[in-house]
């Protein structure tokens, strides 16, 4: 799983800690990270999380104290669907949905967001059949696993009626989270004025199992080599909560904490009830609430909502690089949803949002201990489902639909404003390719592809064009590596700037993170702004962006722009690599893509 379980367990300290205020309190939100094509192909994971509702909705029955959160509306809608004409199963589900026992994310999964702009607007796609069926509107939007999401998000949140925003990013793969948006919750106001209260967990969304090591039974269970049977509850609730506890910040009384696996059922979180209560009647240093996100949040904004930072700016979106492992398909999709007509079947909507999905993608992608069987039918299951997206919204020809290319610009010197900022026609960009995953994009060690760039120029406009073999990459490189069409520009990285188009709190300069982001996921296009000059670059097929310093030479700088990357190799239960030709891992996308990068000059 992706949350490496036993690394961050054995981090907890076995020894009681010292005391906190009695009034502060931790709510601990019981439920499940919705990863697609994860731990299963799609439709393993639609029946999984079935399976899970049905169960929380018994364990409530057995249970008064029993609380569950389904972050991601999409598997409440599989549920409805199945049981559409079993209105007493329904009714059941919807006395404790009303009851708030049962709470519902306000979107309908964690997407690659920055990767796919123009399908936010879909994400809240269930509120009004949640609403309908169910009888109370999801209010908090749940984003877990992705560590950076677009301020656009929040607009669209703010749009639909969403209040709240609790996230928790994956720490395996991502850099920890500056204190000034983890230390307590605080409201992200965009650039349009949209606001949300935010709260993040700097630890991930596993925090209330991995740190504080809750329930014991379940802890137990997970690690008995270093929480053996004969620890008894108590003293695993003092190596767990008391030491986190002791370490939280004293001025902030309340906090969330959420309780999740990738895909897990609601076997542990039946255990939390009984082992807060425990907790509670027996220490003096902070209580324990096991609750849904929305009781939190209103606790939150009752007891402080006047007093909450006001953050403003753009955030990003890493992780939507991955989708540079299928550049035609990412550009397809987009291309697809931005066609949907206004009365595009709901099944076709909810498969455009499906395919966005954090971790769906062809390729081997997280298939590690699947057999070759489950990772071939995860490959196909994809496929068919952009098929369907593709085909639905623009019709069976636009499956191999290919972008425009952009138009070379013609004469026949090159013009002195370019050479000002790119250097000759000759030096002016190359392509670079080598082992990376994501971070960089392609390091100064890397070798540099023998790949036949084009390159031209008017006055205002420059116009790359490459076409990269992927496959001869591969036999070259091996499974790990990815392809960057790089720019040399005349300045050096101290004195430039690079921020989404699409951004207006970027372009002003504005980061919510306090620093500008090293790494611009923008499909759109980025703005470089320099000393006298201010440029906008775009591809269709290039969605990653960065500047990095050239070693050689402190006065240049390189704008790269990611063209491919190569999903990691995965891994079959024999412990044998899966080993695939690269039409059976990306079924419909080209082998040998043509790009094209327009830089436009604007002063």
């Amino acid at each position: 799983m992706k949350v490496l379980w036993l690394a961050v367990l054995v981090l907890a300290s076995h020894q009681a800690a010292g005391g906190q205020r009695p009034s502060d309190t931790v709510f601990i939100v019981p439920g499940s990270h919705l990863d697609l094509g994860f731990t299963g192909p799609i439709s393993a994971v639609r029946q999984s999380r079935i399976r899970t509702i049905d169960q929380a909705i018994e364990a409530a029955a057995a249970d008064p104290g029993f609380i569950w959160f389904e972050e991601g509306g999409w598997s409440v809608e599989q549920w409805l669907d199945q049981y559409h004409n079993e209105p007493a199963r329904i009714a059941k589900l919807r006395a404790l949905v009303t009851a708030n026992r049962i709470g519902i994310g306000a979107t309908l999964l964690s997407p690659h967001a920055a990767a796919f702009p123009v399908s936010l607007h879909l994400l809240t796609l269930h509120l009004d059949r949640i609403q309908r069926e169910l009888g109370r509107r999801p209010v908090v939007a749940v984003i877990n696993d992705v560590p950076a999401i677009p301020e656009a998000m929040v607009d669209v949140l703010a749009a639909a009626g969403i209040h709240y925003l609790l996230m928790g990013t994956n720490r395996v793969f991502s850099d920890p989270l500056p204190p000034t948006v983890t230390t307590a919750p605080f409201y992200w106001e965009t650039a349009k004025g949209a606001r949300v209260l935010v709260s993040i967990d700097p630890t991930g969304y596993s925090s209330a199992l991995t740190q504080w090591l809750l329930p014991p039974d379940c802890i137990r269970f997970f690690d008995p080599e270093h929480f053996p049977a004969t620890m008894s509850d108590d003293a695993i609730l003092a190596a767990g909560a008391a030491r986190q506890f002791a370490q939280r910040n004293t001025t902030q009384t309340l906090s969330l904490i959420q309780h999740a696996l990738d895909n897990n059922g609601p076997g542990c979180a039946a255990h939390l009830d009984a082992a807060a209560k425990r907790w509670n009647t027996q220490r003096n240093v902070g209580k324990l609430v096991v609750a849904t996100p929305e009781t939190y949040f209103r606790h939150v904004e009752a007891r402080s909502g006047k007093q909450l930072r006001v953050l403003h700016g753009e955030w990003g979106g890493d992780w939507d690089l991955l989708r540079a492992s299928e550049p035609v398909w990412s550009w397809r999709l987009r291309e697809a949803i931005r066609a949907l007509r206004p009365d595009a079947s709901r099944g076709l909507r909810m498969a455009a949002v499906a395919a966005t999905d954090h971790n769906v993608g062809l390729g081997p992608r997280w298939q590690d201990g699947s057999s070759v069987d489950i990772a071939r039918a995860h490959i196909s299951e994809v496929s068919q489902l952009y098929r369907n997206v593709v085909i639905g919204s623009m019709g069976e020809a636009a499956l191999t639909k290919l972008p425009a290319p952009i138009p070379a610009p013609t004469g026949a010197a090159w013009p002195a404003a370019w050479r000002q900022i790119v250097g000759d026609q000759k030096d002016a960009a190359r392509v670079r390719a080598g082992h990376a995953f994501i971070y960089p994009f392609v390091d100064d060690t890397a070798p540099i592809a023998a790949v036949p760039v084009s390159v031209s120029a008017d006055d205002r406009r420059l116009v790359v064009h490459t076409v990269i073999d992927r496959v001869a990459l591969e036999r070259k490189l091996g499974v790990r590596y990815q392809a960057v069409i790089e720019i040399t520009i005349n300045a050096p990285l101290r004195s430039l700037t690079i921020a989404p188009d699409s951004s207006a709190s970027a372009r002003a300069g504005s980061w919510l993170l306090g620093t500008p982001a090293q790494r611009i996921v923008a499909p759109e296009g980025v703005q470089i702004t320099g000393s006298g000059f201010t440029i906008h670059a775009h591809g269709p097929l290039l969605l990653g962006w960065t500047l990095s310093a050239d070693p050689r030479n402190p006065g240049r700088t390189r704008l790269q722009a990611l063209a491919v990357v190569h999903a990691v190799e995965g891994t079959i239960t024999s412990g044998q690599k899966l080993r695939l030709s690269f039409a059976e891992m990306y079924p419909g996308e080209p082998a040998m893509p043509a790009f094209d990068l327009e830089i436009i000059r604007e002063r």
